[in-house]
């Protein structure tokens, strides 16, 4: 047979079986006397029996009380558990960690992200993916727990962005070919990033040049964010990278300041994981690091 039973009469029931006194229970429950009397008799009604009884001042627990009351304790207890969030300890996670990163975002906060994640997670084995072809359907599975990039208004439903950042992406030469212009970069020969995931970014930025009457000289057509970074401290090329990634190594060119794109840096989960402990930490971490 199903009861309808207001979980807060339950509570009622177990707090005045502890005090045994209508106004010392109202204490407790923050209720009038008046009010907890009026719940004892709607639980009376709803068990059908006198759940008390008063006896030389005191309500004395029935029987049938006295036989319910450790499961209804255990069964309030469970609830709470499950809708109060716990406290979340990564010391004493220990199951695996997958975060996705891509080459340029490795190159620059890859070792510091690591590190960080090691010390905070001393017991969990760790892994640190390139961000690939896969990467979205592997976080879509629960396979990436973490996955950072550029904000991607087209990216599927299923997974969650969340927000680390502004940023822009820029016109980028190395230091160590001195003061530079855009009058004399602008007819370098420029890098052909050809990173996945960035695809999007780049045709709108391309677009936003081409709008402005400026079509670079792609010259180097160049898969790996390392190769492409040494290029470009040995040879006179430009690169159009995000500000935030810029090594100390790279400057931003001088007067290259208007074709400057708006950008916005995301973390990546799994919607469902969204307001997981882990993924939030994870978040949190990453955005303290590049803060």
């Amino acid at each position: 047979m199903r009861i309808d039973l207001d979980l807060n009469l339950l509570k009622t029931l177990i707090v005045l079986t502890e005090k045994q006194n209508l106004n010392k229970a109202g204490v407790v429950l923050g209720l009038t006397e008046s009010a907890v009397s009026k719940q004892l008799n709607r639980l009376r009604e709803q068990l059908n029996d006198d759940l008390f009884v008063r006896m030389s001042g005191k309500f004395e627990p029935t029987d049938y009380t006295v036989s319910i009351l450790p499961k209804i304790k255990m069964a309030l207890t469970d609830i709470e558990e499950t809708v109060v969030p716990s406290i979340f300890e990564p010391s004493k996670y220990v199951e695996p960690i997958h975060i996705a990163l891509p080459d340029l975002v490795m190159e620059k906060f890859g070792i510091g992200f690591y590190e960080r994640l090691l010390m905070a997670f001393p017991n969990a084995p760790i892994t640190i993916h390139s961000w690939g072809d896969d990467t979205e359907t592997k976080i879509i599975a629960g396979d990436v727990n973490l996955g950072i990039h550029l904000f991607n208004p087209d990216r599927s439903m299923s997974i969650y962005q969340q927000k680390l950042s502004d940023d822009k992406l820029v016109i980028a030469v190395a230091k160590q070919h001195g003061h530079c212009t855009w009058d004399d970069v602008k007819d370098w020969p420029f890098i052909k990033q050809r990173a996945i995931g960035w695809n999007e970014q780049k045709f709108q930025f391309i677009y936003h040049l081409h709008n402005k009457g400026i079509d670079l000289n792609y010259s180097h057509d160049i898969d790996t964010a390392s190769f492409a970074l040494k290029l470009m401290q040995r040879q006179k090329v430009a690169n159009v990278l995000p500000h935030l990634l810029l090594s100390e190594d790279l400057i931003q060119v001088e007067g290259s300041e208007f074709v400057s794109y708006d950008t916005i840096w995301a973390t990546n989960t799994r919607l469902t994981d969204r307001k997981s402990p882990l993924y939030q930490y994870l978040h949190r971490l990453f955005f303290e690091l590049i803060s």
